[in-house]
């Protein structure tokens, strides 16, 4: 499955880009709950990922695993994206978790029923799978599709809107997704 994310992103424009900021996405699982609830990665630019930490003990101890830390990331990535790792003893900022509104429950998923056009859509995607030869991996990935599917119904009637250029949901006052605006 990550293959193919890879050649997904390697067709867009700037997939470069794209795969930086996709490096913030799995910080916290490069490193660990530990790690991750005393840092929080910042920003990726030019193949350097900022990450502040909580203290100047936790940006010594990750410098010292900083060679590994690139080379898990860069494993997720598919590709030599991350080059190195600043660590800076700034203290965290933890987000408010977002509003309910924003991540239904299971059970909210489950009781979206798909307009005909959607599932048209969603027939026409279940139908790619075809050529996946290993019934596990077409299985998760058919339950996958069918609930971003059924996600991205819910989010439209709650307010959520669709990027004019890629197509993608996102709750933003801009006209453009985060993506999008990045590439420019």
């Amino acid at each position: 499955m990550a293959s193919s994310l890879v050649k997904a992103i390697g067709g867009m424009a700037n997939p470069a880009l794209i795969r930086e900021s996709l490096a913030l996405a799995y910080w916290a699982r490069t490193v660990g709950e530990q790690a991750a609830a005393a840092t929080e990665a910042s920003h990726v630019r030019d193949g350097v990922l900022y990450v502040r930490t909580k203290s100047s003990t936790w940006s010594h101890e990750l410098q010292l695993h900083k060679a590994t830390l690139i080379l898990n990331l860069n494993r997720l990535l598919g590709g030599r994206i991350i080059r190195d790792i600043m660590f800076r003893a700034q203290g965290i900022e933890r987000k408010a978790p977002p509003p309910p509104e924003e991540n239904p429950t299971e059970e909210a998923i489950m009781a979206v029923i798909l307009e005909p056009a959607e599932k048209d859509e969603l027939r026409k995607r279940l139908e790619g799978l075809i050529r996946i030869e290993d019934d596990h991996a077409r299985t998760a990935l058919a339950r996958r599709i069918t609930l971003d599917m059924k996600l991205r119904h819910w989010r439209l009637e709650n307010g959520w809107k669709l990027c004019p250029r890629c197509g993608s949901t996102h709750k933003t006052p801009q006209n453009l997704c985060p993506i999008c605006r990045l590439e420019g």
